[in-house]
């Protein structure tokens, strides 16, 4: 592992593009590429290879956003888990939620970095504003992680997560992706206080079908 306090950063990128080269799967990047992950450069490298690749180096947050600098789905990838999650702003985050481009790099960056940060909730609730697709995406799976952990939003955070969702789940022109993480959110909102959370559960329950 990379001492604290020695790292080139330059050299340090070059030596993981070299460890991304030599695990590139030529199948898995041709086949992402089929299904529309068109990334600047794409190795295909499987997620446990690119934790295996983080694993070896100290988390540093000049290195990991050099690393999402690069635009490299590997890259973009391990930037997420090398970043300290009490050294990522509020302004780090709306950066690269703003920069996501494949719902693969909103899933770990909402479950890997985002649920971790300072002011996660709040973060993820502001996300629910944008017309985005993708920033949409990372606010409903943000609060999924975080209420599944069992996290209690504050009063604002409440209503402005369940009257975006309702304004989602309610809309016939909405992605069907974006409508099934809203739901999946609410839904780990009743699971927290079933009791308390009754009457949303019924106001929901109606929709349930939906999603089966």
């Amino acid at each position: 592992m990379q001492p604290k306090g020695t790292m080139d950063i330059h050299s340090t990128i070059l030596d993981i593009k070299k460890s991304l080269r030599l695990s590139m799967n030529g199948v898995v990047s041709t086949l992402q590429r089929r299904q529309g992950l068109d990334y600047k450069i794409n190795f295909g490298v499987e997620i446990p290879r690119i934790k295996s690749i983080a694993s070896e180096y100290e988390q540093n947050r000049e290195l990991s956003l050099a690393l999402w600098r690069e635009n490299i789905r590997e890259c973009r990838i391990l930037a997420i888990f090398i970043m300290p999650a009490d050294e990522f702003t509020a302004e780090d985050a709306r950066k690269w939620i703003d920069t996501v481009s494949y719902t693969e790099l909103a899933d770990h960056l909402s479950m890997n970095l985002l649920c971790n940060i300072p002011g996660a909730a709040t973060l993820a609730t502001e996300c629910l504003k944008e017309s985005a697709m993708l920033s949409l995406y990372c606010g409903y799976m943000t609060l999924s992680h975080l209420l599944r952990r069992g996290v209690t939003l504050s009063e604002d955070e409440e209503k402005n997560f369940l009257q975006a969702a309702d304004k989602v789940l309610a809309a016939d022109n909405c992605s069907s992706v974006i409508q099934r993480c809203a739901y999946n959110a609410v839904s780990k909102y009743i699971d927290n206080d079933t009791e308390r959370n009754h009457p949303i559960a019924m106001h929901y329950g109606n929709i349930k079908h939906f999603f089966r």
